[in-house]
């Protein structure tokens, strides 16, 4: 070691110097496999409460989150008509039985085109098993998720 230089590791340890003529970063033996882009979901499985945004109501939260709507009224001692508002949170059962009949309201994946009075989660209600947060995720959205009258969304 000569005082003031650094010193270089010998050859074959981690950290070693590529010997001379040898490439610094020898190409890989085999290409690296694509990795596959998911979609995610809201909450993995059901949250244990959600509060209702705009253009939502609880029958849409109970098809997205595939409760019955029944239960999910009674669990938040509602009757069959009172009036709902964004920022009520409801409880979501944990068990029980399922949504009756089809979760899906329109076909998806397709697109759709925003109309007046629109927000990304009475989208969703419309399409009935599809998150508002997926439909931000096609469409490269970041909250909070404004969507203005003719624009054109990826429903996926």
């Amino acid at each position: 070691e000569v005082p003031g230089e650094t010193p270089v590791p010998p050859e074959g340890t981690p950290n070693a110097p590529a010997p001379t003529g040898a490439p610094a970063n020898p190409e890989p033996t085999s290409p690296p496999k694509p990795t596959k882009v998911q979609v995610p979901t809201a909450t993995p499985g059901r949250p244990e409460t959600y509060t209702l945004k705009s253009g939502e109501f609880p029958y849409c939260i109970a098809r997205r989150f595939n409760v019955d709507p029944g239960e999910l009224l009674r669990l938040n001692g509602l009757g069959t008509n009172p009036l709902y508002h964004a920022g009520m949170t409801l409880k979501i059962p944990q068990s029980g039985k399922p949504f009756p009949g089809k979760r899906s309201l329109r076909s998806h994946p397709t697109t759709y085109t925003v109309k007046s009075g629109d927000t990304i989660y009475s989208i969703a209600c419309l399409f009935g098993d599809v998150s508002p947060e997926a439909i931000a995720y096609a469409n490269n959205m970041e909250k909070p998720y404004k969507v203005k009258p003719g624009q054109t969304l990826q429903i996926p």
